[in-house]
């Protein structure tokens, strides 16, 4: 091989999905092999070249660099449609035709000879899944009838069609339609295409003497990846996932974005804010749009719950699909709508829930916090996570403390609350004379960004919640669970969004005065949780 300058010259233009991706790179010895009786002398792009009721098609695949993927070794099944199917499609237009061609190409040899026996399921290079078939001595692929057949090739067959294969778009594809541009321009940025060159193959050398590959991608989009810790909302481009969608249009996506903007203004201080808020905001808006499989919404009553790919729960669904007409597409449903349903702690100002026995994000110093922390297991029903966290004094005076991180908060009024349990109510006191109270007291700390935040120093408290011993506001109910509101309508100062530091914290304090009767109250504190829920 004579020297090849670094630079690369990538043939292969088509967006192959994943999972075509994953069988290019693990049974690459299968796209050079063709069975003998169906082996030619001329390869794909030269057979279809010489057929002149193919010139149209010839023509798309010239304009998207496929005349070298076919000239090549590897091995593809090409069904071509005859000039008089493609009269609609712009040869100039290299988005139209790329989907043309890779609606109309798969990987292996295929001669009819595979439909003998029954339907065969193939991939198209597009990803899509189209049926291979025989009915009497006819052959369709794609409900398509085929006009010549077997027309043997030096890397493949060619098979030809009086009509174009109907492109059934996905989910992801829907998108691209007229007055979708605000939630498609937002997901798409996120495309990611990946080269790989040890599955791609060298099949030709450029005038300027450059590698020509037959190119292998993977598609990439990280609001596709739906695992534990992902912002991704689905595969909505993947022929093998089920799905439902509510997707707003132009008109309802701005409604919702001016209604919802203000609630994540980020701290001033930071980089680039603004762009933060519209990055925030934009996301907020399509995290729970996606459900899995192909949901009937009129199937749930109004106290039914679904949850959205991101396990979020929408109580009585089918009010967000009242009025709008559902669209088949090839991986499930699309409900397209000029008017998003959801109520505001439903997609923007949710509930944020922080379970207190779960270490991270949780703060707490057995010295300048006067007592000692331990989580505990329980049966009971009622007990969230079934574990709660008991805080334990360093001495019968002591009035100890623990802080928790506030994840996700926004510019929003929350009414904000702790529950606790009684230790009658953990450890089945049935003696009423045994039954303790608790007294709290709260505070809300700020991480100034400034110093090191596992400094005490660097948190500055912004609010602080108490009442006189005569108030009950902050007592716990003696045997039983409490939902202690610790305020309403409180407001942060900024959002911290989907940040990697939470700069929030509620520290609570078991605070009994010291004219508060031991036979009533104790400073032992078993706390389940903390909650913070949308007070509009």
């Amino acid at each position: 091989m004579k020297n090849i300058k670094k630079k690369i010259i990538y043939a292969g233009l088509a967006a192959f999905a994943v999972l075509i991706c994953a069988v290019s790179c693990t049974d690459r010895a299968d796209y050079y092999q063709t069975s003998k009786e169906v082996t030619g002398r001329s390869t794909l792009w030269e057979l279809i070249s010489q057929q002149p009721e193919l010139s149209t098609f010839a023509a798309l695949l010239k304009k998207v660099s496929y005349d070298h993927i076919l000239s090549g070794e590897q091995v593809y099944t090409v069904w071509a449609p005859e000039n008089d199917a493609l009269t609609g499609i712009d040869p100039n237009d290299a988005a139209a035709a790329l989907r043309v061609v890779t609606n109309h190409i798969a990987r292996y040899a295929s001669p009819t000879s595979v439909a003998e026996a029954g339907d065969q399921i193939l991939y198209m290079l597009n990803a899509k899944k189209l049926s291979f078939s025989r009915s009497g001595n006819s052959f369709f692929m794609g409900g398509e009838e085929l006009v010549k057949k077997n027309l043997a090739a030096s890397n493949g067959i060619l098979h030809t069609l009086k009509k174009q294969i109907a492109f059934e778009p996905s989910i992801w594809q829907f998108m691209e339609n007229a007055g979708y541009d605000s939630i498609r321009s937002y997901l798409y940025s996120f495309d990611k295409r990946q080269f790989y060159p040890n599955a791609s193959t060298p099949i030709d050398y450029n005038e300027e003497g450059l590698i020509v590959y037959d190119s292998v991608f993977f598609d990439q989009n990280e609001l596709w990846y739906v695992y534990s810790g992902a912002d991704g909302i689905g595969w909505l481009n993947n022929e093998d996932s089920l799905y439902t969608m509510i997707v707003p249009d132009n008109k309802a996506w701005k409604e919702v974005y001016d209604r919802t903007f203000d609630y994540f203004k980020p701290d001033p201080t930071l980089k680039n804010p603004d762009s933060m808020q519209v990055a925030n905001t934009r996301y907020s808006i399509v995290q729970d749009l996606v459900f899995r499989g192909a949901i009937n919404p009129w199937s749930y009553s109004e106290t039914d719950t679904l949850h959205s790919t991101r396990w979020a729960p929408i109580i009585n669904p089918a009010r967000l699909f009242t009025g709008l007409t559902p669209v088949q597409v090839s991986n499930g449903w699309v409900y397209p709508t000029s008017r998003l349903n959801y109520e505001l702690n439903e997609s923007t100002v949710k509930p944020v829930k922080v379970e207190a026995e779960y270490a991270a994000g949780r703060w707490f110093n057995p010295l300048s916090d006067n007592g000692s922390l331990y989580y505990y297991h329980s049966d009971l029903p009622d007990v969230s996570n079934h574990y709660y966290l008991y805080l334990q004094p360093s001495y019968s005076g002591a009035q100890p403390s623990v802080a928790f991180e506030l994840p996700d908060v926004l510019t929003a009024e929350y009414n904000i609350y702790c529950v606790c349990l009684s230790q009658a109510y953990t450890d089945n006191i049935k003696d009423s004379t045994q039954w303790r109270s608790n007294r709290l007291k709260f505070e809300i700390h700020q991480w100034d960004r400034i110093g090191k935040k596992e400094d005490n120093k660097s948190w500055q408290t912004i609010a602080t919640f108490t009442e006189p011993i005569t108030s009950t506001k902050y007592v716990t109910n003696p045997d039983g669970i409490s939902k202690i509101l610790i305020t309403e309508n409180f407001k942060f100062p900024f959002a911290n969004f989907r940040e990697d530091d939470n700069v929030f914290r509620l520290k609570v304090f078991s605070y009994r005065d010291r004219n508060d009767p031991t036979t009533k109250f104790m400073n032992d504190v078993r706390i389940d949780y903390i909650l913070l829920e949308s007070s509009r």
